[in-house]
């Protein structure tokens, strides 16, 4: 049972369009820069209580349209309807489709809470002539909650600023099992009125604890509730053993998992081309179409990964330890942690080589990354260097859309690692649709967690070979149908 109440402000007349005031390169702005009709009388159009707005996201310069559907309610939640979890919202989850890592380069290999994470690239950034604000509220079975919170507003016609935030707060239906999460997104984009520089900035922080119990001690205790009453009241293998009562505010995790995550991205762009004008009834409509764009991105990123329990009793002790990780006697406490900050600088050039479509494009770069990791008693600095390379061509008639990029790793922890990635999609009909097909190959050095330094490796003491994947796909989608094979 689940009740959501969302509340949208300025939801009367609520429009959507793709281009305006910061939308895509090419989009008008009237003489001056002011956007002012020169007129002393401005005209009512009906729509002056409306709201126009769109997004896109960093690496897409195609602004998209809000999905208002409630079809499959499943995307109002941070848990797709693929995934499962361990028993309650906030919880580790796991894909039931098969789903590889696809990317090369370093990675620390905490992947079970990565649904609840704010992440730079997912990050949204708004254009709209109002300010807009949603706010909703979940709540489910035994107390648990889910709040979001979202408000975006231009500053002036060229900058917007937004802001983003999500609580989720569950107890769990089993001893020791609540989570609590907390995200914020704060980003922001500026573009100047002669359409030349841009920048993007991204402010993230991620704070994910998850109780863990271990697992019930005896799974026949599940059909004996008559006996226990509730199943808050079934011995698990780790945790208090009397936790307290059911509090919707409570936030302590005194046995579990806890990840936090801070992120800052800055990105700035400056594009070289050409002007032109269109006139229209005594107003100049001014237009920029770019040639040439010169692409800088400065990244730092702060992790840290842990397991705590600080829980542990020789009266209570259920063998956990010493069954599952040949402990020679149960620990007072338990704690192990990786910390990781990193640094990176992305040089990036791009070419269009038709300037009014600015989804043609080549792009190549090179970026310098350096990692600094801490782990139990031990400590290393590493440094990567790749180049990577990109083709993009989405057709002005949208029948054809071609994509080819690749990475490779030159020098580093991950020296040798490559992705190489392939594909074409074309409109055969109306009636038909998009046939799409592709390949994939990514070679990669294996997770971090799996290497003999880092604190959660707890028996492999000479670490992995690369790992290579090849992936070859293909599609047939009906957009008229919404259906996609």
């Amino acid at each position: 049972m689940a009740l959501v109440l969302p509340a949208v402000a300025q939801r009367n007349q609520l429009r959507n369009f793709s281009g305006g005031q910061m939308g895509n390169i090419g989009s008008s702005f009237k003489s001056g820069g002011t956007g002012k009709d020169s007129s002393s009388f401005k005209k009512r159009t009906g729509l002056e209580d409306s709201i126009t707005i769109n997004f896109r996201y960093l690496d897409s310069s195609r602004y998209q349209t809000f999905d208002s559907s409630v079809l499959d309610f499943t995307k109002r939640l941070p848990v797709p309807a693929n995934y499962i979890h361990l028993g309650n919202l906030g919880n580790a989850t796991k894909s039931l489709l098969f789903n590889p890592i696809l990317k090369p380069g370093w990675d620390a290999g905490f992947h079970a809470y990565d649904l609840y994470f704010f992440k730079p690239e997912d990050s949204r950034f708004y254009n709209t002539t109002r300010p807009y604000s949603e706010l909703g509220y979940l709540i489910g079975s035994n107390a648990e909650q889910l709040v979001h919170a979202l408000h975006t507003q231009n500053i002036n016609r060229n900058w917007n600023m937004s802001a983003q935030f999500r609580l989720i707060n569950s107890n769990g239906f089993f001893k020791n099992q609540n989570t609590v999460h907390n995200n914020y997104n704060i980003n922001s984009f500026y573009q100047s009125p002669n359409r030349r520089y841009k920048m993007f900035v991204v402010l993230i922080n991620n704070k994910i604890s998850s109780a863990e119990n271990g697992g019930l001690v005896d799974v026949n205790d599940i059909d004996r509730l008559p006996t226990y009453k509730t199943r808050t009241a079934i011995p698990v293998h780790l945790g208090a053993t009397n936790p307290g009562g059911v509090n919707p505010f409570q936030s302590a995790v005194n046995t579990g998992t806890q990840y936090r995550n801070k992120s800052f991205l800055v990105r700035q762009q400056y594009d070289i081309g050409q002007k032109d004008s269109i006139v229209k009834d005594t107003v100049v409509i001014r237009l920029f179409y770019p040639r040439l764009r010169i692409e800088h991105t400065f990244q730092s990123n702060s992790y840290s990964y842990s397991f705590d329990d600080s829980q542990v009793s020789e009266f209570t002790d259920t063998g956990f330890y010493r069954k599952n990780y040949n402990f020679l006697s149960t620990p007072s406490k338990y704690l192990v942690n990786d910390t990781w900050n990193e640094l990176s600088n992305d040089l990036s050039l791009w070419q269009f080589p038709d300037s009014k479509n600015v989804n043609q494009f080549i792009k190549v770069g090179a970026t310098l990354q350096q990692l600094r990791g801490n782990f139990d008693g031990a400590s290393a600095n590493y440094t990567n260097t790749w180049l990577h390379a990109e083709y993009r061509n989405r057709t002005r008639n949208r029948k054809w859309d071609m994509q080819l990029n690749g990475q490779l790793y030159l020098t580093g922890l991950n020296g040798g690692d490559y992705n190489a990635y392939a594909s074409l999609k074309r409109l055969l009909s109306q009636k038909i649709g998009y046939l799409e097909a592709g390949f994939q190959n990514v070679n990669r050095t294996p997770s971090f967690i799996f290497n003999p330094l880092s604190s959660f490796n707890f028996s492999n003491s000479s670490g992995f070979n690369k790992e290579n994947t090849v992936r070859i796909f293909g599609s047939l989608e009906q957009p008229r149908f919404n259906l996609k094979l």
